[in-house]
């Protein structure tokens, strides 16, 4: 008991007790402590956010016969999952008559239904040119020039097929039944070296081949009526049907166009390109 009463031992004793007694007294344990009012509603919230989702899995995992009657016809042409076409057999006869459809000429002659698409060798007679003519900035330069048979070449257009294809072949027929003989076809390359706006027809070119003078049938790849700004180029093709009672080439050939329209105003003089064409 002397030995517990000194300073040394009986201070630190009693600073170890207070403390002890101050951490069990007034923090006797956890297990007691009551619930916050704020967590019971974090608790169901939770619950039911793991809940909704299962559910509504549930309900889209289970398939109703209703759902597998009502499922809808694939259509011709679906791909399905093998990487194969399915084919519709209540489409399959439409698509067979749209396609006959594209497959029959449109064009105003009913004979071009008749008409053989098998047109034999090639009898095209092609020559590449660089002959042109320049009248007030606007110039005219044929680069080429091609000589058909007109019924080899109406059998082409009826081979390629499409309207504008079945529209030119009933008016090289028509040609033909009149008398022509073969068709021509010059590429022109047509540029305007000036300011103003340069405007040529075609409508009104003619070309003299046999001792005859042939008015244009079309062109092609655009306008009869050409309209260049300044700086720029185009390119067009013009058809003829030419007809020729002496020998079987119509040889030599000039190409005459009238004098272009320079800034709206009317120019004077002739386009003549003479085209030595076999």
């Amino acid at each position: 008991m002397q030995w517990l009463k000194r300073p040394q031992v009986l201070f630190p004793a009693a600073i170890v007790g207070g403390m002890l007694l101050v951490a069990f007294g007034l923090q006797p344990g956890g297990a007691s402590k009551p619930t916050q009012p704020d967590q019971a509603p974090k608790i169901v919230a939770s619950a039911s956010a793991t809940t909704v989702p299962a559910t509504a899995t549930a309900t889209k995992a289970a398939p109703t016969p209703t759902t597998l009657a009502s499922k809808p016809t694939w259509a011709a042409g679906t791909p399905r999952a093998d990487g194969n076409l399915i084919a519709d057999p209540r489409i399959a006869p439409v698509q067979s008559e749209v396609l006959g459809a594209r497959a029959t000429p449109t064009a105003a002659d009913p004979t071009l239904a008749r008409q053989a698409t098998e047109c034999g060798g090639i009898q095209e007679a092609a020559i590449d040119l660089s002959i042109g003519q320049t009248l007030n900035g606007v110039s005219i330069r044929a680069t080429k020039a091609a000589v058909f048979p007109i019924a080899y070449f109406r059998c082409i257009l009826m081979a390629t097929g499409g309207n504008e294809a079945f529209s030119l072949a009933s008016s090289v027929g028509k040609s033909e039944r009149d008398g022509a003989t073969h068709a021509v076809l010059v590429d022109l390359w047509i540029t305007n070296s000036g300011k103003d706006f340069g405007q040529l027809n075609l409508k009104t070119a003619a070309l003299a081949a046999a001792g005859q003078t042939f008015a244009p049938l079309a062109t092609l790849g655009g306008r009869a009526e050409v309209v260049i700004s300044g700086g720029q180029g185009r390119s067009v093709t013009v058809v003829f049907a030419v007809k020729d009672s002496v020998g079987a080439s119509i040889g030599p050939v000039t190409l005459v166009a009238d004098a272009p329209l320079v800034g709206g105003k009317k120019m004077a003089g002739k386009y003549q390109l003479f085209l030595p064409t076999p």
